[in-house]
C-alpha cells in the first residue's frame, strides 16, 4: 500500500475540557452559537476567517460555579486578533468619543472608586480605553488616568483628543515595565478574552497592594432569559455569542471567584445601565431610560443580583496584601 503524501486538513476547533474560572469539568451545553462571518470574504487578508460562516459551536456551563464558555476555541491562528481587525472610519471614531450613553456607568464606578480608593492614590489604568471617553471623565474627576488599547485606530484617537498616556500593548507588556496603580477599570472588556483568571492575574501584577479594580461584564444568565423572552415575543433570533463576539458569560459567583483567584477580595453588584443620549430627547428615550433606571433600581434590592433583572454585573475588588 502506498501511503497517502497528502496532509489531514486542520481541525477548526480545539476542545475545552475544563471550566476556566473554577476548573470544574462537569460542563453541560446550554446554547449552540453560529458563525457568521461571510462579511470578511471583501477583506483581502481574511478568507481563512471567512470560512468559519455556517459553523455552530455549544456554549457550556459550569455545574460548579455557573461560568458559561464554549465547548471549543478556533485553532484559526490569530482568530480573535483577525475579527476584531475594525476599520472605522474617522468620523465614527469621533463619535463614540462624543456619545455620551454610557456616562452614567463611567461616573457610578468613578463614585465608587472614589469611595474605594479615598485619597491614598490617584494613578488609573482603564484597560480597553476605546476612544478615550471614560479616560476623559476620570481625568475630569481628578484621576491620573492612562488606558491600554490595543486598535491602533482608536488608540491613537483616544490619545490625541485627552492628551493622555495610551499604551498600544497587552497588559502583560505594561506589567513586564513594572508599571503599578491605585485603581484599574474594565467596562465591557473581560467578556471578550478567554482564559479571563489569567488576563486578572496579570492585572493584579500591575495593581498596588490595597489598589481597586472595577470590572464591568454582561450577567450571563440574565442575557439568556432576555434573549429568549425577546424570541418568544417577536421574531428576534437568540443571538447570545454568535462569532464568539462573547467567550466569558459570568455569573455573580464565578465573577467573584474569577476575581478571588487573581488576587483580589471582591464583591459583585447589578451594574448601572446604558442610557440614551441626552439629545435629541425623544418620548421613546424618555420611555427607554425609565425601564432601564427602574429595572437598574429593582436589581440593586436585597438578593436581585441573582435575578434576571441584573443583565449586567458591576464588581469591585481590592488586590489582597500578600
Amino acid at each position: 500500500m502506498i501511503a497517502s503524501s497528502m496532509k489531514a486538513p486542520r481541525p477548526m476547533f480545539a476542545p475545552i475540557a475544563a471550566c476556566w474560572v473554577c476548573g470544574g469539568r462537569d460542563l453541560t451545553p446550554y446554547h449552540t452559537l453560529r458563525f457568521e462571518l461571510d462579511a470578511y470574504r471583501s477583506q483581502d487578508q481574511d478568507h481563512e476567517l471567512a470560512e468559519y460562516s455556517g459553523q455552530t459551536l455549544d456554549l457550556m456551563r459550569c455545574a460548579n460555579c455557573g461560568f458559561g464558555q464554549p465547548a471549543a476555541l478556533p485553532t484559526l491562528p490569530r482568530y480573535f486578533d483577525r475579527m476584531y481587525d475594525q476599520r472605522w472610519d474617522a468620523g465614527w471614531v469621533a463619535q463614540e468619543f462624543d456619545a455620551d450613553y454610557k456616562d452614567f456607568i463611567f461616573r457610578s464606578i468613578l463614585r465608587e472608586l472614589e469611595r474605594r480608593a479615598g485619597s491614598s492614590g490617584r494613578r488609573l489604568l482603564d484597560v480597553g480605553a476605546h476612544t478615550g471617553r471614560f479616560l476623559h471623565l476620570a481625568r475630569e474627576a481628578g484621576w491620573d488616568a492612562e488606558g491600554i488599547e490595543l486598535n491602533p485606530r482608536t488608540a491613537a484617537y483616544a490619545a490625541a483628543r485627552t492628551g493622555l498616556p495610551v499604551h498600544q500593548m497587552n497588559a502583560q507588556a505594561l506589567a513586564d515595565r513594572a508599571r503599578r496603580y491605585d485603581a484599574l477599570v474594565l467596562t465591557d472588556v473581560l467578556e471578550h478574552i478567554p482564559e479571563p483568571v489569567d488576563l486578572l492575574a496579570t492585572l493584579a501584577s500591575l495593581t498596588k497592594d490595597g489598589g481597586v479594580i472595577a470590572v464591568k461584564v454582561p450577567c450571563g444568565p440574565s442575557q439568556v432569559v432576555k434573549e429568549r423572552v425577546l424570541a418568544a415575543v417577536s421574531s428576534h433570533r437568540v443571538t447570545l455569542a454568535d462569532n464568539l463576539v462573547h467567550v466569558n458569560h459570568f455569573s455573580p459567583r464565578s465573577l467573584e471567584l474569577a476575581l478571588d483567584r487573581a488576587g483580589f477580595a471582591a464583591s459583585v453588584s447589578p451594574a448601572a445601565p446604558e442610557l440614551q443620549p441626552a439629545r435629541p430627547r425623544s418620548f421613546r428615550a424618555l420611555v427607554s431610560n425609565a425601564v432601564r433606571l427602574t429595572t437598574y433600581g429593582l436589581a440593586r434590592l436585597p438578593g436581585g443580583v441573582h435575578t434576571p433583572l441584573a443583565l449586567n454585573l458591576q464588581a469591585f475588588g481590592v488586590r489582597r496584601v500578600p
